[in-house]
């Protein structure tokens, strides 16, 4: 038997073996994530949308007033993959998920509550951010900046981030007047979803126009 014959046996069986796990695991995340997201803004109608086998999912979810759809991804890391994952780990890969949800009521203006790391990352991004006010605020061991356009959004920003539970997750919440939406990006955690999006979600009506 030629020497190399057992060492790619085993690498063989390797990559089988985490194939099934890594797809296990991915399903099972990806049905938490669902669930909880269903639980929290009860459609009337949804669809999902795979997107890469067991990499995600794209849904759409129709609402009950005042809210008229939501549209929302998932994308997760591949646990399948026995040898891409270290390279994964080593950039710092980590499950996403995103959610924007659209509402028929006028909103008060554009805020963000932004954890300061992504921000760094993403502040270019933000259209007519030299014309926002700001301010940082520490919640754990993270800060978060938060960013507003009218006046009267900073009590609510602070509001809905001293409201705000499992906050270690949020990456992005923003309300966006010209669109009539709100947006938040996470990382998805089991019950953290349900918690963190249901405590933003409470506090939604705070940002209708009056």
């Amino acid at each position: 038997m030629n020497w190399y014959i057992l060492p790619l046996t085993l690498l063989a069986l390797y990559a089988v073996f985490s194939y099934f796990r890594g797809m296990k695991k991915n399903k099972w995340i990806a049905g938490f994530i669902a669930s909880e997201t269903e639980a929290i803004l009860k459609p009337k109608d949804k669809e999902y949308v795979n997107i890469g086998g067991a990499i995600g999912y794209n849904f759409t979810y129709t609402l009950q007033e005042p809210y008229t759809n939501a549209k929302g991804t998932f994308a997760l890391i591949p646990r399948q993959s026995a040898f891409y994952m270290p390279v994964v780990f080593l950039l710092g890969g980590k499950d996403r998920y995103y959610l924007t949800i659209f509402t028929a009521k006028k909103l008060a203006g554009e805020g963000h509550i932004i954890e300061e790391r992504y921000f760094k990352k993403i502040s270019q991004t933000i259209t007519g951010i030299e014309k926002m006010k700001q301010d940082r605020i520490q919640r754990g061991k993270r800060t978060f900046v938060l960013l507003w356009d009218a006046p009267k959004l900073e009590e609510k920003l602070h509001k809905v981030l001293d409201n705000a539970e499992e906050t270690d997750l949020l990456k992005h919440f923003c309300v966006y007047r010209d669109n009539s939406n709100f947006y938040v990006f996470m990382e998805p955690r089991r019950h953290g979803i349900e918690v963190l999006i249901g405590s933003l979600y409470k506090n939604f009506s705070l940002f209708w126009e009056k």
